[in-house]
């Protein structure tokens, strides 16, 4: 990936255009339900963490396992972690826990590709979108 300062001052949605693969270049995300910055009040309530070895997830099924995750990380091509935690009983709706890397390369390549990972629910036709963001826990125990 390149980034650079662009000359324009500003994205124009109407002067997008087609990539090589038939997308368009622009795409709003402003009314995304992904988005944790959509408004100034949940804005507020997210902490800004320094990138770090481990990551927490929440919105995961309540039956996952650390089995589940090394399935994906396969599927993904994505290197393991070296430690996964389940939090136990902390929703009825879905599980979190923490993913711990040797190193932070490690973890920002995976976080690149499993954020917003669509994971089969076992109990109906809707999939959960696993959620990542880095912890401020140091090590998992």
């Amino acid at each position: 990936m390149n980034v650079c300062l662009s000359k324009q001052p500003a994205i124009m949605p109407g002067q997008s255009y087609g990539l090589e693969d038939g997308s368009c270049s622009y795409r709003d995300f402003s009314e995304s339900r992904n988005s944790w910055f959509s408004t100034p009040e949940q804005a507020a309530k997210n902490r800004i963490q320094h990138p770090s070895n481990v990551l927490r997830f929440f919105e995961a099924p309540l039956e996952v396992t650390e089995e589940n995750f090394f399935e994906i990380y396969n599927e993904l091509g994505v290197k393991q972690p070296t430690s996964v935690k389940v939090f136990a009983g902390k929703s009825e709706r879905s599980s979190s826990g923490l993913l711990e890397w040797e190193s932070k390369s490690d973890n920002l390549e995976t976080l690149g590709f499993l954020n917003h990972y669509q994971m089969k629910n076992p109990n109906g036709p809707y999939p959960y979108t696993l959620k990542l963001c880095f912890s401020t826990t140091q090590q998992v125990s």
